[in-house]
C-alpha cells in the first residue's frame, strides 16, 4: 500500500482552486440570468433559481421562478430590446452559501424607441444544492436611472452589415 503524504501547502491550494471553481459558476449563474431576461428564455431564467428562492426587483416579489416568467412576459409586451451588461462582482463564499454584491447595467429600448439605462445592484445569496450553485434570494437595489428620446438606429449606415440581435430562440446565441 502506497501512503501519499499530503501537505498543508497542498490542502490550501485544493480549497483556493475550490474556491476558484465556485466563483466561477456562480458568475456563470449570473450570466446565465442576463441571456435569460435579454434573450426572453423562460426556462433559462428559471434555472439560474433553486425552486424556493425568494426575488425582489421592486415591482416583483415573490418566487424567483415565478418572477422568470413575469419579467418575460413584461419584457415581451413593453420592449423591444434589451441588455444587461454585469461588472464588479464580489463574492464571500460561507461553504455551500455565498453573498454575492454584482453591479449592473441594463439597457432597453421600450415600444414607443425610448431608451433607459438603469443602473443597479443585485444582492444575492446563492446556495449549492445537489452540487449545483444557484440563487436562493435576490434583493435588486437601484442606484440610478436614465431615460433619453429616441434615437436613429446606426445600423442603416452603408457597409456594416450587421447581425441583430434577436429577443427569441432565433438569437445567434442559440447556433452551436
Amino acid at each position: 500500500m502506497i501512503k501519499l503524504k499530503v501537505s498543508n501547502e497542498m490542502n490550501n491550494n485544493n480549497d483556493k482552486i475550490q474556491e476558484l471553481i465556485d466563483r466561477k459558476e456562480i458568475y456563470e449563474v449570473l450570466v446565465k440570468y442576463c441571456q435569460g431576461v435579454d434573450r426572453c428564455d423562460v426556462e433559462l431564467l428559471k434555472s439560474v433559481y433553486h425552486e424556493d428562492a425568494q426575488d425582489d426587483h421592486g415591482m416583483f416579489k415573490g418566487k424567483g421562478i415565478d418572477f422568470a416568467e413575469w419579467i418575460v412576459e413584461w419584457e415581451k409586451e413593453n420592449l423591444d430590446m434589451g441588455q444587461h451588461v454585469i461588472g464588479n462582482f464580489s463574492c464571500d463564499l460561507q461553504g455551500d452559501i455565498a453573498f454575492c454584491e454584482t453591479y449592473c447595467i441594463s439597457f432597453s429600448v421600450d415600444k414607443s424607441g425610448k431608451n433607459a439605462t438603469v443602473y443597479n445592484r443585485y444582492i444575492d445569496r446563492f446556495e449549492k444544492r445537489d452540487n449545483c450553485w444557484k440563487i436562493a434570494d435576490r434583493l435588486v437595489v437601484l442606484d440610478l436611472t436614465r431615460t433619453d428620446e429616441p434615437s436613429e438606429p446606426f445600423g442603416d449606415v452603408p457597409g456594416w452589415d450587421f447581425t441583430w440581435g434577436k429577443r427569441d430562440k432565433t438569437d445567434p446565441m442559440y447556433k452551436r
